[in-house]
């Protein structure tokens, strides 16, 4: 689905991302973990288009991200950003539906079909019952997860999110992780997302991109990135490895 060729981007004089390269498969669970400042967001936000590389290619499906236009590329990859929210107090069913705007013609109403979409997206993520309330009346939790209905409405084919549970409690942050792994399983949806837990990462991802200053230090299964000598090289901290059907940090 995504190719990233040798990315640069820099804040100003700040690098951030520095020779950036990975690909992302159709179907994969893909989960990017790194110690805060390490590129992780300002990656996400490249591959959506937020922000342009310095240096470097991004394509989607073998095609540059520059020569998709808004509503083509949104059709394929729908994103959630950090702490998302909105400037307008719309109520939570008008800003689910909003999802279904890339398939709509210029002044074109939504239809029973999209509706229906949009009450489907909110039955997955458990914010039904929020529908007709406002979205700053809610909590950021709550809010995210609306967020997240709002992408799914946009059917997309790829689903980008940066710390898709920073604002949930452990209840939320498993029914989230666990609907997007169902999504990724059930329905092919390619899976790219943010993640500060290393054990939840290790716990849904197929494949996990760890980043340490802006670069990639190792790229591969939970197996393979999460062990006590990586963990110590980027984190600078000791852990001792627990094996269930994945691998678990603890700190010694």
């Amino acid at each position: 689905m995504y190719q990233i060729d040798q990315i640069d981007f820099s804040y100003g004089r700040e690098e951030v991302l520095k020779a950036v390269s990975f690909n992302v498969h159709k179907g994969s669970f893909v989960s990017v973990i790194g110690p805060n400042g390490s590129g992780k967001t300002t990656l996400l936000k490249n591959m959506c288009k937020l922000l342009e590389p310095n240096a470097g290619h991004i394509n989607l499906e073998q095609k540059s991200v520059n020569d998709y236009k808004a509503k083509q590329f949104a059709q394929k990859v729908a994103v959630v950003h950090q702490g998302a929210n909105s400037d307008f107090d719309f109520n939570v069913g008008e800003v689910v539906l909003m999802g279904r705007y890339p398939y709509l013609r210029r002044f074109q109403n939504e239809g029973t079909l999209d509706l229906e979409i949009a009450i489907k997206s909110m039955q997955q993520t458990q914010t039904y019952h929020l529908k007709d309330k406002t979205l700053l009346s809610i909590s950021g939790g709550e809010r995210q997860r609306v967020m997240i209905a709002r992408a799914l409405t946009q059917e997309p084919e790829v689903l980008l999110l940066d710390e898709p549970i920073s604002h949930l409690d452990i209840k939320y942050q498993m029914e989230i992780l666990k609907l997007c792994k169902d999504l990724n399983q059930s329905q092919n949806i390619t899976v790219f997302t943010t993640l500060h837990d290393i054990n939840l990462a290790s716990r849904f991802s197929k494949v996990i991109i760890m980043m340490k200053e802006g670069k990639i230090y190792k790229m591969g299964t939970p197996d393979e990135v999460i062990t006590a000598k990586n963990i110590k090289e980027v984190y600078d901290i000791d852990v001792e490895i627990v094996y269930n059907s994945y691998p678990m940090i603890l700190p010694i």
